[in-house]
């Protein structure tokens, strides 16, 4: 027997620090999506005593400015107090990696299957991204390597040509003395047909979003909500980005999972829809999830960080489900 849309259980999400294809904004090194299946009258409460503990004249308690004192501070530790176990999930991307990894997905995966290598199986192009974006700075010269980055980003955001992309990642090559490493930046170069192919199709903007992360983080996130809950409704906070790839979601099991051969990707359990966290206090701690795993995160990519990041860590890292990250999150 089904269950009809308005009985199914609701998980409300909401993102911290998404700059879109922004992937390098200095500033946001790290991008969260957290969500949050809550009962009305918890989810309530909670958003009510934190309120009652903050100066009457706050408008909306978000993540930002509550944690900018040591009073909204402490009321959002008394708030995560309050969340049940598995009432969280949160899924996070290092920007800087999560370049690196889409120019392994977008230029080298397709050469590789061109050639008959499936290089998703295994996890080979991880693994491929994490070699070349922990070696390349130290392998190569720095600031190479950190131009050919915004090469790419550039590239895919139609504002530098596939000529001046390989022409950083010829200035990477020859800043490299291990010839070794010079191979694997090599392989790069090899794939430049895919490159002048992909930039065509990116022109008839047939790969708009190609870099935002909130995609692929919804998609993660709402599918382990969905092996937990079944079908459910996804309530997310306005994402104009979030909007645009709603049918892009609801057909994702539609296509082929590149990871494994023979078998469709899972589908989108969540029917979403849109609202504004004034409407319903989960969407409140959804913002503050999202923000608290980002700023525990952002001090661990950056190394180092003030003593309330660090202390995030007791909370934020039960959440994590996973994440774009270059390796094991630790702390």
């Amino acid at each position: 027997m089904s269950t009809s849309s308005s009985e199914r259980p609701v998980v409300y999400v909401d993102e911290s620090a998404n700059s879109g294809q922004n992937l390098l904004d200095p500033h946001q090194p790290v991008f969260t999506v957290a969500g949050v299946y809550l009962p009305d009258d918890l989810a309530a409460s909670v958003v009510d005593e934190v309120r009652g503990q903050l100066p009457r004249n706050l408008r909306e308690p978000k993540y930002t400015s509550l944690s900018g004192s040591s009073r909204g501070r402490k009321s959002l530790m008394n708030a995560f107090s309050r969340l049940p176990e598995g009432s969280v999930r949160t899924f996070l991307v290092h920007k800087r990696f999560m370049v690196m990894a889409k120019m392994v997905d977008v230029i080298v995966e397709p050469m590789a299957h061109r050639d008959g290598y499936n290089l998703y199986e295994g996890k080979q192009t991880l693994a491929l991204a994490n070699m070349l974006h922990l070696s390349g700075p130290v392998m190569g010269d720095a600031d190479a390597y950190d131009r050919m980055l915004h090469a790419f980003v550039n590239w895919v955001r139609q504002k530098a040509t596939t000529a001046e992309l390989y022409a950083a990642v010829a200035a990477l090559k020859s800043s490299v003395q291990n010839q070794q490493f010079a191979e694997w930046v090599e392989v790069l170069e090899y794939c430049r047909p895919i490159a002048d192919e992909t930039a065509a199709e990116i022109a008839s903007q047939g790969r708009r979003d190609e870099l935002d992360p909130a995609i692929p983080s919804l998609y993660c996130l709402a599918t382990t909500f969905g092996q937990a809950l079944g079908r459910f409704r996804l309530v997310h906070d306005a994402s104009k980005v979030v909007d645009r790839n709603t049918t892009r979601l609801h057909t994702v099991h539609l296509f082929p999972d590149p990871a494994r051969p023979g078998e469709f990707m899972n589908p989108l359990m969540g029917a979403i829809e849109f609202a504004d966290s004034k409407d319903h206090p989960q969407l409140q701690v959804a913002d503050w999830a999202a923000g608290a795993t980002r700023q525990w995160a952002q001090q661990l990519a950056g190394g180092g960080g003030e003593q309330f990041s660090r202390e995030l860590e007791a909370v934020a890292r039960p959440w994590l489900i996973d994440g774009i990250w270059p390796a094991p999150v630790e702390g």
